[in-house]
């Protein structure tokens, strides 16, 4: 059987569906609107009534929050009170003072917690640092935006920009200062920048050399710390390979430790640890996010104890939920001289200040 087929040229009427009546149209769209609506209401677009999978497929991290007790090095001795909506990074020094970034500002505490001074910044600030006795100009701050660095006196008088070195690609996500060496982890170049104490570029640090055996860091998120302690040699966490690289000041590479795992000595997830600092015997501490926890090293990279758990900085005992918003935010550490460990928490918008166990015990400061 032969069909007629309807040329564009073709002068016979297509048959037209029957006419409906404006009532019946407004029936068939309240129609769908209330089939969408239940189909939206069916569907957990939150997550809310879990995955709907069998217990077998769930993600239980119960076991990667325990913690053995033997491991737990510190106590929770302190927590300060940040008069802020939103905490991006704190840095102390040798006294036990602390500083803290957010609001486009910066705040200054004294060792017990008293806020001693406030001055603003000109942007969202994302990292912070503070010259100790052996620069060029002590007490000096640089605060990193973006893409520059502000630099203002002890007292928080602004005092230069500096952008040498960084360009429109540029994210700044940790500043280090070491004796006239001031350096910044740029996430967004994949580089570290180094300037002398005047703001004179000195060189990048880190990008790709099969020479020099430089694979280049892998920055899957906004997570780059960097800290340089009292031996003068670099630290860089490389977060996507999840260890910690050494370097010369001079950019030549010296080895890395640290490992993928989801045993407590090693970084679990993706893109850890988010922070790194040095205690003033060369210990470094690092915190993770996701499952966050901190945790103590040797100087030569080895597992020693666990300063914070994952069950203590969530205030869940079965850890956080990983759909929860709260389980992406990172939190910063510093260490101040007298071997404090000072912990920024995103949620509360708190300093939580960690002590050796046989320090004291939980209370509260400010």
């Amino acid at each position: 059987m032969s069909q007629t087929k309807q040329g564009p040229n073709d002068d016979r009427q297509m048959p037209r569906p029957p006419h409906l009546p404006p009532a019946a149209i407004w029936a068939i769209v309240l129609g769908m609107a209330l089939i969408a609506a239940m189909v939206v209401f069916r569907v957990d677009t939150w997550g809310d009534r879990g995955s709907g999978l069998s217990p077998r497929f769930e993600f239980d991290v119960s076991e990667l929050v325990a913690v053995d007790p033997d491991l737990i090095s510190h106590s929770e001795t302190a927590q300060v009170p940040v008069g802020m909506q939103s905490v991006q990074a704190i840095a102390a020094t040798s006294d036990g003072r602390f500083l803290v970034a957010g609001d486009r500002a910066v705040q200054i505490f004294q060792a017990d917690g008293t806020m001693d001074q406030a001055f603003s910044v000109p942007d969202e600030p994302r990292c912070l640092a503070v010259a100790g006795e052996d620069h060029d100009f002590p007490g000096r701050i640089y605060v990193g935006l973006a893409s520059r660095v502000e630099v203002f006196d002890a007292s928080g008088q602004p005092i230069a920009t500096w952008s040498e070195g960084l360009d429109q690609d540029s994210l700044l996500t940790s500043l280090a200062v070491f004796e006239d060496n001031v350096l910044a982890a740029d996430a967004g170049n994949r580089v570290v920048v180094r300037w002398d104490a005047t703001g004179r570029l000195l060189g990048t640090i880190g990008q790709p050399d099969d020479q020099r055996g430089i694979d280049g860091f892998v920055i899957p998120s906004e997570h780059f710390d960097i800290v340089v302690p009292d031996d003068g040699v670099l630290r860089v966490v490389n977060p996507g390979a999840q260890r910690i690289e050494a370097f010369t000041l001079d950019g030549s590479p010296l080895g890395h430790w640290g490992e993928a795992s989801a045993r407590i000595e090693g970084f679990f997830g993706c893109c850890n640890p988010s922070h790194l600092t040095v205690l003033a015997d060369g210990r470094f501490v690092t915190s993770e996010k996701g499952l966050p926890r901190v945790k103590l090293y040797s100087p030569q990279g080895e597992f020693e104890s666990v300063i914070a758990t994952t069950a203590l900085l969530t205030n869940r005992g079965g850890g956080p939920e990983i759909r929860d918003e709260h389980s992406s935010r990172t939190f910063d550490v510093a260490a101040d001289g007298t071997g404090r460990v000072l912990v920024l928490d995103p949620n509360t918008r708190q300093v939580r200040i960690f002590e050796p166990l046989e320090s004291g015990a939980v209370g509260d400061a400010g």
